[in-house]
């Protein structure tokens, strides 16, 4: 770093959402297994608290995956667990479990590099092979010859094939007509359309699927929030993901295609230091814990140290609790980093307010169990981030219809057919500029499908925002 003049520490992500030191990656790798989309989670939450969006469904699709997150009221929803080299991929319980805090994700295998195929029941399949980027994609005229997402969204006429990957990449339309119509149209015995039609409806409906279970798993509801799609292929499903789930609003960051590199740039400089201690709450030692909790504290301080100065910092704590038999625990934080003459009547308070958030109900009477503790510590974020803009605006606005490139023939997703839409260039679109679907807007590192029941605009952040035209009561 010094070689290249750069007077600044060298941090790396962690799968919580924090920065650490080279020293701490290097002694605890593990902890950066979800580094990459803990940072387009952390981007999503930063969204949604300046355009005040208490509650927030994150869509991050690149090449190989698709990710969704649950926010609320800003934060990202965690967990203190992760699987890992699962024996069948994506299938929770195949793999290992490991105990480290991660922010809470559903993965799916639906990227742009998807590969798309008919089993043997007749019946078409999207990932969770992917074509990766190289060769990548038929279309991409770098050797693959297996249909792909990319390829379906391609023959729909989607993607602008003389400006793609910002007009590095001159697309082979041809190419992902005959992957599709070889992969999926000849099996099915059905035209290209329609087997376009299939690999992409299928991919939106596995993500709908995932995103609904999920809510179920940890107690929330889809119904009344906002989408933040981002990543390389997100923009291209969120439309079609929010008819399916009932949601109505949907905002597409600038730069929309490298959010989980702008997170990093959010992230605070942070460590949880983490200690199992299994211990019936009304039989809670206060003392020992307190002691323990002094001792995570100081674990936490002496790395984050490394970075800002410990008075500055902020010290929040956590509890691990469930009712006694359950097999799963709840976190719950503490009111402050230790404990007091009154802990086991606030912890008791605490822990019945996250639960009925989380089920619905309470076990009344049934006992309560603690199962560790966790203290983290947070560097204040550097004020040269915090004030950063995410957004590039633009001074003034133009018509667009005095921006469209072109107008061509889309395949709608919804209604299977054919639609005449209008191509704009997200670069040429200015602060304010509205547009009516359907139309396609297309971005350096992504393209953005404006269905025809919902409106684009450009906001004063320089966000794009989709709206349905008829919002449901």
């Amino acid at each position: 770093m010094h070689d290249l003049s750069i007077d600044a520490p060298l941090l790396l992500m962690t799968s919580d959402g924090s920065l650490c030191d080279v020293d701490t990656a290097c002694r605890l790798p593990v902890r950066l297994l979800e580094s990459g989309p803990a940072g387009g989670a952390l981007l999503a939450a930063h969204i949604s608290e300046s355009l005040a969006l208490p509650r927030v469904l994150s869509l991050d699709i690149g090449g190989t995956t698709a990710k969704l997150c649950f926010i609320d009221d800003g934060r990202p929803h965690m967990s203190r667990s992760l699987e890992v080299a699962r024996l069948y991929r994506f299938k929770p319980g195949s793999g290992i479990p490991l105990r480290i805090p991660v922010v809470e994700l559903c993965e799916i295998g639906a990227g742009g590099g998807s590969i798309a195929r008919v089993d043997a029941l007749g019946r078409v399949q999207v990932g969770p092979a992917s074509a990766g980027s190289a060769p990548g994609p038929a279309c991409y005229g770098l050797g693959g010859e297996r249909a792909t997402l990319t390829d379906a969204h391609m023959s729909a006429g989607r993607l602008d094939p003389a400006y793609f990957a910002n007009g590095t990449l001159s697309l082979d339309a041809n190419a992902a007509r005959r992957a599709i119509e070889t992969d999926i149209g000849a099996p099915l015995n059905v035209e290209t359309d329609a087997a376009a039609y299939a690999v992409a409806e299928l991919a939106d409906e596995a993500m709908a699927c995932a995103a609904r279970e999920h809510a179920i798993e940890l107690g929330k509801s889809v119904a009344g929030r906002t989408l933040i799609a981002f990543g390389g292929s997100a923009p291209l499903h969120a439309a079609r993901l929010a008819e399916k789930l009932g949601i109505d609003h949907v905002v597409i960051p600038t730069a929309a295609g490298v959010g989980s590199a702008y997170g990093f740039l959010l992230a605070p400089v942070a460590f949880d230091a983490v200690r199992s201690r299994f211990e019936p709450l009304a039989q809670l030692d206060t003392g020992a814990v307190n002691a323990l909790l002094e001792t995570l504290e100081a674990e936490a301080a002496a790395i984050v140290e490394r970075v800002a100065p410990r008075e500055t910092c902020s010290i929040e704590a956590t509890a691990s609790m469930r009712y006694r038999g359950q097999g799963h625990e709840l976190q719950v934080t503490l009111p402050s980093a230790r404990l007091d003459a009154d802990a086991v009547a606030k912890l008791r308070e605490r822990f019945e307010a996250v639960y009925l958030a989380r089920f619905g109900r309470l076990v009344p009477r049934a006992p309560v169990e603690t199962l560790g503790w966790s203290v983290r510590v947070s560097a204040p974020q550097r004020e040269a981030l915090t004030a950063a803009p995410v957004s590039q605006p633009v001074e003034s606005a133009a018509p667009p219809e005095e921006k469209a490139e072109t107008t061509r023939l889309v395949l709608d997703q919804s209604r299977r057919e054919r639609l005449s839409a209008r191509f704009f260039r997200r670069d040429a679109l200015a602060n304010g500029a509205a547009i009516d679907g359907p139309a396609v807007i297309v971005d350096r590192e992504t393209t953005v499908v404006v269905p025809p029941d919902f409106d684009a605009r450009i906001d004063a952040d320089g966000h794009l925002r989709l709206d349905r035209r008829i919002v449901r009561n």
